[in-house]
């Protein structure tokens, strides 16, 4: 795997999401200067990207897919969840009620499996 090649496909999307988000080093370095001047080395002059920057990243879109950041599969943007549960009323309530407990810790499982494999991703990264 060329791990270089993958870098630059991440740094690529990164500042697509720049042009189309507005954000700059100096933002997402929220004053730090030595923060900003990494930065600025690993998005516009080719330094290893790291996972605190990656972080940053995400922090300040919070929209953005992992997935598609790292990986470049899916789509740009989360999906949008579905929301409303809670203002079901009547005898379905009790239903719904029951199944968000259960889908809640199935998500929860789903979600720390999906943060393991964005670990071992960016590790791989990182540990080139």
């Amino acid at each position: 795997m060329d791990y270089e090649s993958l870098e630059n496909a991440v740094r690529d999307r990164i500042k697509q999401l720049q042009k189309e988000k507005g954000f700059t080093e100096n933002g997402l370095a929220g004053g730090d200067t030595p923060a900003q001047k990494r930065l600025n080395r690993q998005l516009s002059h080719g330094a290893g990207i790291s996972l605190d920057t990656l972080l940053r990243i995400l922090d300040a879109c919070p929209d953005v897919s992992a997935d598609w950041l790292l990986r470049g599969t899916g789509e740009m943007y989360k999906a949008a969840k579905i929301t409303g549960a809670n203002s079901v009323t009547g005898r379905n309530a009790t239903v719904i009620g029951q199944q968000t407990a259960i889908l809640s810790e199935n998500f929860v499982r789903d979600m720390l499996a999906e943060k393991d494999k964005q670990i071992q991703t960016l590790l791989a990264l990182l540990g080139k």
